[in-house]
């Protein structure tokens, strides 16, 4: 990742993997290769919805207008995909564990929740690039908008483990 880019290029780019990851999920057929997807998709972005929260909410109430509402409806919307990412979690926990006595009813409460997962990323992402995040680069002053891609590039690299992230100062 270039080390000047601002939190709009670093969202969008995350925002672009994640993408990359659900659309490959919604294409597959139950098995080994989409749990695994549904797994990362899943952990990336826990870790992405942590570092939105931690900075980029805050500069939306601060910056957009009627942006303390646009947090509010943000943080409902990604506790929603937290709610189906939990959900995910414990089913996989439960076939892992061999505790599924109706594997078709398992199958098809998965293929719901995956679903869900995946139309609710892909909403979220829309929202954010296409509004959001334009107009937060629209009304946040440059070196703003700077720092908190720096923060953010942190935050993701950190979360992820990938050496990525920088002093976020």
């Amino acid at each position: 990742m270039p080390e000047r880019a601002d939190a709009v290029t670093e969202l969008t780019r995350e925002h672009a993997g994640i993408e990359r990851l659900v659309q490959r999920i919604a294409a597959l057929d139950p098995g080994p290769e989409r749990t695994m997807l549904v797994h990362d998709a899943t952990a990336r972005f826990l870790s992405h919805a942590e570092a939105e929260e931690r900075y980029l909410l805050p500069a939306f109430r601060r910056y957009l207008p009627g942006g303390g509402q646009e947090a509010v409806d943000q943080e409902r919307r990604v506790h929603a995909l937290r709610d189906a990412v939990e959900s995910l979690q414990r089913a996989a926990a439960q076939e892992q564990h061999g505790e599924v006595e109706q594997q078709n009813e398992y199958d098809a409460d998965h293929a719901v929740l995956v679903g869900r997962f995946v139309l609710d990323a892909q909403r979220h992402i829309e929202r954010q690039d296409a509004v959001l995040l334009p107009a937060l680069r629209d009304a946040c002053p440059r070196e703003e908008v700077d720092h908190l891609g720096r923060q953010l590039r942190y935050a993701l690299g950190e979360e992820r483990g990938d050496g990525h992230g920088e002093a976020a100062g």
